[in-house]
This record gives structure tokens, sequence and C-alpha cells, in this order.
């Protein structure tokens, strides 16, 4: 089944949010006259929000349909983040936060409930790879135009800038009503109760896949602080990596994906992308107080390692999002797995400082042996969640059918 309009929306999404994102902070300290700490504080206090609602609009959305509620919450993004532009006074600024970042954080789920239940097998895998390009590319993009704003560092530029996302979120939700539709609980005439928070083994699975996510705020706040505080490296290098994480993303996703249609290809997937992370982590440690070629080749390898582990470890825990998921309830399962990585996203700049930046050297360990630890034990906890009696007693339990739930 073809799913272009699914790409292109996230593709004019990804764009628009890539270009304010990379301005956010200047913005909100800048022309609205927020404090660090009162920005850090409104951020974190809209993620919270996020994860505290994620599970509930992944089971609304297989009550009221996945698409519609996609659209929905695409179109919150639009309307709401205008708020921005003029959310000057800190409770505006949690109050626009939390809208917009819940519908952020919740539409990433969804994409994936709608793939999983318009597609099966290796096409589901080759399009959850595909959408994953497109956002990288939007996002790059985005970030292109994002710099323009913040070399002209004016307001009306700012302003600018929000505006288009605003625009590529209608522009996005316009074309995500053309996507295929995934029949809701209510059209089928089904009335249950929630199913994902009764089984255990998948829960245990998200939790270790929300360790392993840890990985990206490793990238993403973890190194940035520690080149700065930690080395003698020039600080554009950290614009660079970023670069080369993104490019590694799009031309080598789709390749990892390869294998991950399966429980036990999944898993492996998780398993192995715990070795390259422990790697990175090495190499990041051993740039500690260096400078010069040799500091700027040592960060260039730990980034090629840890993509090649978040390569791995996405197309893995894709994998077992869908693979271990009740074909009926693809909104709240893949709700709460994605609040797994959503929480692991709020919490690792503070863990990253605590770990790296208090730690030093030993932190990079301790990280790398919590990577290692953690993806080994996937495999078990996949084998586990894909057993048929404990997937034909949640069955039954659930719908009083006895139909044995859709493990791949």
């Amino acid at each position: 089944m073809s799913l272009r309009s699914l790409h292109v929306g996230t593709l004019v999404l990804a764009a628009g949010r890539g270009g304010w994102y990379a301005c956010l902070a200047v913005f909100a300290t800048r022309s609205l006259g927020l404090s660090p700490t009162v920005f850090g504080v409104s951020l974190t206090a809209g993620g919270l929000t996020a994860l505290v609602t994620g599970g509930l609009i992944g089971y609304l959305a297989d009550r009221v349909g996945l698409r519609r509620m996609l659209v929905f919450l695409v179109l919150a993004q639009g309307f709401v983040c205008v708020g921005y532009g003029w959310a000057s006074e800190p409770w505006a600024f949690v109050l626009v936060s939390s809208v917009v970042l819940t519908a952020e954080r919740s539409v990433p789920a969804l994409r994936i409930a709608l793939v999983a239940g318009l597609s099966s097998g290796e096409e589901r895998v080759r399009h959850l790879s595909s959408l994953r390009v497109a956002q990288s590319a939007g996002m790059a993009l985005g970030v292109g135009v994002g710099g323009l704003a913040l070399y002209l560092d004016s307001r009306p530029a700012y302003l600018g800038l929000l505006f288009l996302y605003a625009a590529a979120a209608l522009v996005s939700a316009f074309v995500l009503r053309t996507v295929p539709r995934v029949p809701s609980l209510a059209e089928r005439g089904v009335e249950r109760r929630a199913l994902v928070t009764r089984d255990r083994p998948f829960l245990v699975v998200t939790v270790l896949c929300t360790v392993l996510a840890l990985n990206w705020g490793m990238f993403s706040s973890g190194v940035p602080l520690w080149i700065a505080a930690h080395t003698g490296a020039p600080l554009w290098i950290i614009g660079v990596l970023m670069v080369l994480n993104t490019v590694t993303i799009v031309v080598f996703q789709h390749r990892a994906s390869r294998g991950s249609d399966t429980v036990r290809g999944a898993a492996r997937a998780c398993a192995w992308s715990a070795i390259p992370f422990a790697v990175a982590c090495a190499l990041y440690a051993a740039t500690y107080h260096r400078s010069g070629a040799l500091a700027v080749a040592l960060l260039v390898g730990g980034t090629l390692a840890h993509v090649i582990g978040e390569v791995l470890f996405v197309a893995g825990s894709w994998g077992l999002a869908v693979s271990l998921t009740r074909q009926e309830a693809h909104g709240e399962y893949q709700g709460v797995f994605n609040t797994g990585a959503a929480l692991a996203i709020v919490f690792a700049p503070a863990l990253m400082t605590a770990l790296l930046i208090e730690g030093g050297v030993g932190g990079w360990f301790v990280l790398a042996g919590l990577f290692l630890v953690t993806g080994l034990s996937v495999p078990a906890a996949a084998r586990w969640a894909s057993s048929s009696d404990l997937a034909g007693a949640l069955a039954a339990t659930s719908d009083g059918t006895g139909t044995a739930a859709r493990r791949a």
C-alpha cells in the first residue's frame, strides 16, 4: 500500500519544526525576555504534560480513529504554536509549551500506529524507516532555514519562522487527510478496557527500550556539554557532529532496518545496538582534556559509533513496538511505548549533566555499562512478551473471545 501522503506530511511538518526549534531558546530569552531558568523549567513542564497524556491519547485514538487524531494533533501544533510569539509571561509560555509538546510527542506514535494498521512484515518496517528518513531530512532543511533567522537575529525574522512552522503544520494536516483510514473501535462496534496496562511483558520491553533511548539525550545534550566542559575541541565541531549524525541516518536507516520485521530480528538489533553505544562512550571519554586533531578524530569516531547504534536501536524498537502489539490496539500500545522514549528525552539532560559534567570520565563508563546490560536483556524480555501462552491469556481476559493476540 502506498503511504506517500504520510511521508510528505511528515517531511513538511519536520521542516517547520526544525527551523523553529533551532531558534526557540534564543527567541525565548532575547525576544520574550524569559530567563534561561524559566525557559528550561517551562519546557520541562510541557514535556511532563506530554508524558502524562501520551498513553491516554493513544487510547482515545483507537476509539475515534488514528488518522482523525493525527490530523487533529498536527492542526493543534499549527494553531497553538503561534502563541509562542507573545508568551512573554512564564505561565503563558508553560501553557503554550504544554499543548504544543503534547501534540508533538504524540504524533510519532500515531504515525507508527497508522503504518502498523495499514501494512505488515517487511513492508511495515520499510515504511517506518522511510518516515524516519523523511523526518530527518525535513529537520535538516528546517535547521538550515533557522540558521538564517539566527544570522538575522531580529524579532521579525523569528516571528516569520514561527509562522512558517504554523503554515507547515497546516499543510501537513491537509496532506495527512488523504492517508488511508484504519477502522476505529467505534466503527467496528467494539467496546473494551485498555489492554496495554495489563500486558506486563510489553511494559518490560518498553522500559528496556526507554533506557536505550537515553542514547538520544547522550548525543544531543551530553556530548555538547562534554565538549564545552572537558575538552579543548573547537565548539564548531558540535554542528559538524550533528550534521554527520543526520546524514548517516538518512543514508543507512533503510539498510539497518532489514530483518527487524520479526520479534527475534528486532530484539537482536536492540542487543547489537548496545555494543556501538558502549564503544561511543569509550571514544568520547578518551577526549578528556584533549584538543586539536586528536580530539576531533575521537569525537568523529564516537559519533559514527553512536549513529550505528542509533539506527540499529531505532529499527529494533520499531519492530518490537509493532510486532508485540495487538492488531486492534496499536494506538494505546504505541502511545505507551512512545511515552517511554519521551521520558528518556525529558530526563536525559539532567542525567547527562550529573554523569558526565559532575562524574567526568567515569560517567561515560557508567553509561556504557548501562547500555550493555540493558541491550543484552532485550532478547529475553522479547521472548517472554511473544510467548503464545501470555498472548492468549491476555486476549482471553481482554475481550472474552480467547482469540490469540497478534504477535509476529
